[in-house]
C-alpha cells in the first residue's frame, strides 16, 4: 500500500541521517549537529509511530471497534508531537550551557558537508511525504512530512551556525541549536492541536458541510432534511443524517433514494467514507 510503502521509505533516510549526523557530532563537537542528531532520531521514532499507526489503522471493524482503527494514526501522530516537544526543550537547555560557555568546533569541513547532504535528503523526502499524505488523506504521513520540513530549516540553521564558528563566532553553534528546538517546539504544538482535535471528534469543515448541503438540496425527491453531523475519525469523515420523504412513498424507493443520496454524497466528499441515513415522512405542518 502507498502509504506503508511512504512511511518506510521515511524510516529508512531518517536512519541514514541520525548515523550521518552522530558521526559528524563525534568529529566537530558541535552542540547544533547533536541537536540535529537528536531531531532525526526522533523523526525515526516518529516514522516508527506513523507506520504502526497506518498499520492498525487499516485493520478492519472488529468486537472492540466496531467503527473501525482509524483513529489510531491521530494517536501515533499526537504521541509524536509529544516526544519532539520533551527534546526540544532538552535542546534549549543544552544550547544555552553552551552559550554560556562556548566551546570551538573541529572538523568542520565535515560538519557542514554532512548538514549540506542532510538538508538534500530533507528536501526530497518532505516533499515525496507531503504528496502522499494529501493523496491518502493520512494525518500520520502529514506529521512526519512536517517534521522533514521543519528538519530544512533547522538544518539550514546549523550550517550558518557552523560557518559562523568557524569564522571565529563559537556562540553561533549554541544559537542554531536554539533556532533548532524553537522550530521542533513550534512543530510539536501544531501538531498536536490538529491531533487532539479530531481526537476529540473534531466537526467537518465549513467547506465539507456546505458540499453535503449542495448535494442534498440538488435531489428533488427530498422534501426536506434535519440532524445533519459529519466528525472526522482518522482519515475518514463520518456523515450522518435524516432526510424527509413522501408519505406514501414506498420503502423500496424511499431505500433507493437514501442510496442514491449516499453515493452522491460520498462522491462529492472523497473524505466521507460513512454516510448514514435515517428516512422520516415529511410533515408539511
Amino acid at each position: 500500500m502507498k502509504k506503508l510503502r511512504a512511511a518506510s521509505f521515511s524510516i529508512a533516510i531518517n536512519v541514514l541521517l541520525m548515523l550521518a549526523k552522530l558521526g559528524a557530532s563525534i568529529m566537530t563537537g558541535s552542540v547544533g549537529i547533536v541537536a540535529e542528531f537528536l531531531h532525526s532520531a526522533l523523526d525515526l521514532l516518529a516514522s516508527l509511530f506513523a507506520y504502526f499507526g497506518i498499520r492498525k489503522a487499516q485493520e478492519p471493524e472488529d468486537r472492540t471497534h466496531p467503527y473501525g482503527h482509524e483513529k489510531f494514526e491521530n494517536l501515533s501522530s499526537l504521541l509524536q508531537t509529544a516526544l519532539i516537544g520533551l527534546t526540544a526543550l532538552w535542546i534549549g537547555y543544552e544550547a544555552i550551557l553552551h552559550l554560556i560557555h562556548p566551546v570551538p568546533l573541529e572538523s568542520t569541513a565535515i560538519g557542514l558537508a554532512v548538514m549540506l547532504f542532510a538538508l538534500c535528503a530533507d528536501l526530497l523526502i518532505s516533499r515525496y511525504l507531503h504528496q502522499v499524505s494529501k493523496e491518502e488523506a493520512s494525518v500520520a504521513l502529514e506529521a512526519d512530512a512536517y517534521h522533514f520540513t521543519s528538519d530544512i530549516w533547522s538544518t539550514v540553521a546549523v550550517i550558518i551556525g557552523i560557518a559562523l564558528s568557524h569564522l571565529g563566532f563559537p556562540a553561533a553553534d549554541a544559537i542554531a541549536a536554539l533556532v533548532v528546538a524553537v522550530f521542533m517546539l513550534r512543530l510539536s504544538l501544531t501538531l498536536g492541536i490538529k491531533s487532539l482535535s479530531v481526537l476529540l471528534d473534531r466537526g467537518a469543515s465549513l467547506g465539507e458541510m456546505e458540499r453535503i448541503v449542495t448535494v442534498i438540496s440538488k435531489m428533488k425527491e427530498v422534501r426536506g432534511y434535519h440532524k445533519l453531523r459529519a466528525r472526522h475519525m482518522g482519515s475518514k469523515l463520518m456523515v450522518d443524517l435524516h432526510i424527509q420523504l413522501e408519505p406514501k412513498m414506498p420503502l423500496f424507493r424511499a431505500h433507493r433514494i437514501s442510496h442514491t443520496l449516499k453515493g452522491r454524497i460520498m462522491r462529492a466528499v472523497p473524505e466521507a467514507k460513512e454516510v448514514l441515513i435515517h428516512i422520516e415522512p415529511y410533515d408539511k405542518i
